[in-house]
């Protein structure tokens, strides 16, 4: 049986290099893509109480963000860290001007679903989401790419 999250889990910004070193760790583990994360990709860890429980970061582009590198470390799935993790990164996003969000997967397509993402036709996907390394290559051509309007 999975136990609900009892506490308030943080989201905080990876400023450090050792607190962005311990995202793209994570990342690792779970085989999610870190070769195109740059300087100026904001990287957050989930903090829940002294353990670190996911990581999620953004690539901002005027008023569009792309998603990625939403991670729940093994032992904490099923709980509700990945839910508390979208809402909080779009709350900021929202909150820093952008309007809409993409992201590419080809795992969480039902995850992201349920968080109000809608499958679009890579085609229609904006220039600068087009440009990311996510959608050049590390992801698979076969990856669903979605979007939300903030």
């Amino acid at each position: 049986m999975k136990t609900e999250i009892t506490t308030s889990p943080v989201l905080k910004i990876a400023l450090s290099e050792k607190e962005r070193a311990e995202v793209i760790g994570l990342l690792q583990l779970q085989k999610l893509p870190v070769t195109d994360i740059k300087e100026d990709t904001l990287l957050y860890l989930l903090q829940d109480g002294d353990k670190v429980t996911g990581t999620v970061g953004l690539d901002i582009f005027d008023d569009c963000a792309l998603l990625r590198s939403v991670s729940v470390v093994e032992d904490a799935r099923g709980k509700g860290y990945g839910k508390i993790l979208n809402e909080q990164i779009e709350q900021f996003a929202k909150e820093s001007g952008i309007n809409c969000m993409y992201l590419i997967t080809h795992t969480a397509k039902d995850f992201f679903e349920k968080q109000g993402y809608c499958a679009i036709d890579r085609a229609t996907a904006p220039d600068a989401i087009k440009q990311t390394g996510q959608f050049t290559g590390l992801c698979p051509s076969t990856a669903v790419v979605m979007k939300k309007r903030i």
